[in-house]
């Protein structure tokens, strides 16, 4: 197997977890906040292709403008959020851009969900592209430089 990761940012992404509200005394998540995420995209490929690579970095272009688009100056919330309308209201009037993180899909405005979300949405593409020969084998995304978390998916 061979693997190469490129990353991505910083992108100036907020959020909100609304579930860490119960854990007030201990973590302030709950309140709309945000960092310069980084995101790295592993590679892999069981060959490689005629230029020798695993991926062709120059093609990845569209990943720049999907994260930028998605989340660049957005606050992310979740499709459960009880406070979504009152954000979306607020949306309206000019005072946030807000990107809707579809909690069905396993989609989240964390680290952890966000990165599956950068997998459905940039794996298919991947494998179209070099025709199923390279996917996306990690997705890792730092909230800052102490913090992270990675999607493995299972590839069968």
């Amino acid at each position: 197997m061979y693997f190469s990761t490129k990353t991505f940012g910083p992108i100036s992404t907020g959020h909100r977890q609304w579930r860490a509200a119960e854990l007030r005394d201990s973590s302030r998540c709950a309140w709309a906040h945000g960092y310069g995420r980084h995101v790295e995209l592993t590679f892999g490929a069981s060959e490689l292709d005629d230029r020798g690579w695993v991926v062709d970095f120059g093609g990845l272009r569209f990943v720049k403008k999907f994260l930028e688009d998605n989340w660049d100056h957005r606050l992310l919330l979740s499709s459960e959020d009880p406070l979504l309308d009152e954000f979306l209201a607020l949306q309206d009037k000019g005072g946030v851009n807000v990107n809707v993180m579809d909690a069905s899909k396993g989609w989240g405005p964390g680290i952890e969900q966000s990165c599956k979300f950068v997998y459905d949405n940039i794996n298919p593409i991947v494998q179209g592209q070099t025709n199923q020969r390279c996917w996306i084998s990690k997705v890792q995304i730092w909230e800052h430089e102490n913090n992270s978390a990675i999607y493995e998916p299972t590839r069968l």
